[in-house]
């Protein structure tokens, strides 16, 4: 088992995903059912809100898990990387770690923990550094601030979204189980569900969850 800092950083990631999970659904759902529940004649300005507060907090929460841990000590995924010794990867480590870089696009073979997270972090951010620095755009004059000459733009699009979401949670997954050695968490998906129910509830026909497969 690896050092208590980096057992509580990562739990911290997920944490931030649990949150993540729940903004990107209820972003998405609204989003997919506006015309039925405008039909089902909920009220406009409540779901509004709803929307706009979910489209501001995964900006926030996104920015919170991928932000460099600069000044301050923090809890994202540059954060636990720089919280870990170097050191060789145990046989269980280097499985799991080549495992995790072959998915992301690093075919090296893991020779140090540290920087194999590193440069496979690294890759993954300048794949997805255009809706990275939009969200962050976002978060620093919008979401966080109030910037006068800050123009309200659409962030990424719901697959990156995914994407980072998803590259995210296999981090976490890969420093819980291969690194701390502790078992990863599952992340509860109960929010989107619970939307759809009460949507339900509140006369839309047939809400959907989630796009159709082709999209």
């Amino acid at each position: 088992m690896h050092g208590k800092k980096t057992d509580l950083k990562n739990i911290a990631l997920v944490k931030q995903l649990v949150f993540l999970r729940a903004h990107i659904d209820v972003h998405r759902i609204i989003g997919l059912n506006v015309d039925a529940i405008r039909k089902a004649h909920v009220s406009n300005a409540f779901v509004g809100y709803l929307q706009g507060s979910a489209h501001d907090a995964l900006a926030l929460c996104i920015c919170k898990i991928y932000e460099a841990s600069g000044r301050n000590d923090l809890n994202s995924i540059p954060g636990i990387i720089d919280s870990l010794p170097t050191k060789k990867p145990s046989k269980k480590q280097g499985v799991a770690l080549r495992e995790f870089g072959a998915k992301y696009s690093n075919a090296a073979v893991p020779v140090e923990v540290k920087s194999f997270l590193l440069v496979t972090c690294g890759l993954f951010s300048g794949l997805h550094s255009e809706s990275l620095s939009r969200l962050k755009r976002y978060r620093d004059t919008i979401g966080a601030h109030s910037d006068y000459k800050a123009k309200k733009t659409p962030l990424p699009s719901h697959a990156e979204f995914e994407q980072l979401y998803e590259f995210a949670l296999d981090f976490y997954n890969v420093v819980a189980d291969a690194i701390v050695g502790a078992g990863p968490a599952s992340v509860p998906r109960m929010t989107g569900p619970g939307l759809v129910q009460v949507l339900k509830s509140l006369g839309v026909e047939d809400p959907q969850f989630d796009f159709p497969p082709d999209q």
